[in-house]
């Protein structure tokens, strides 16, 4: 999987306004949004890692 897929990117920008609004007001429920995505991310580009 190419790091400039399209479909890995709009992932990555959902994933960067989710730690965006996680770091803005913690709570329960944007950290599920954030792990579920990150999930979703590792099962579909497993070879990849993301960033810290």
């Amino acid at each position: 999987m190419n790091d400039n897929h399209p479909v890995l990117q709009a992932l990555d920008a959902e994933r960067e306004a989710l730690e965006t609004a996680y770091r803005q007001e913690p709570n329960e429920h944007t950290r599920y949004q954030l792990v579920r995505l990150e999930t979703l991310i590792a099962q579909w580009a497993p070879q990849r890692t993301l960033p810290n």
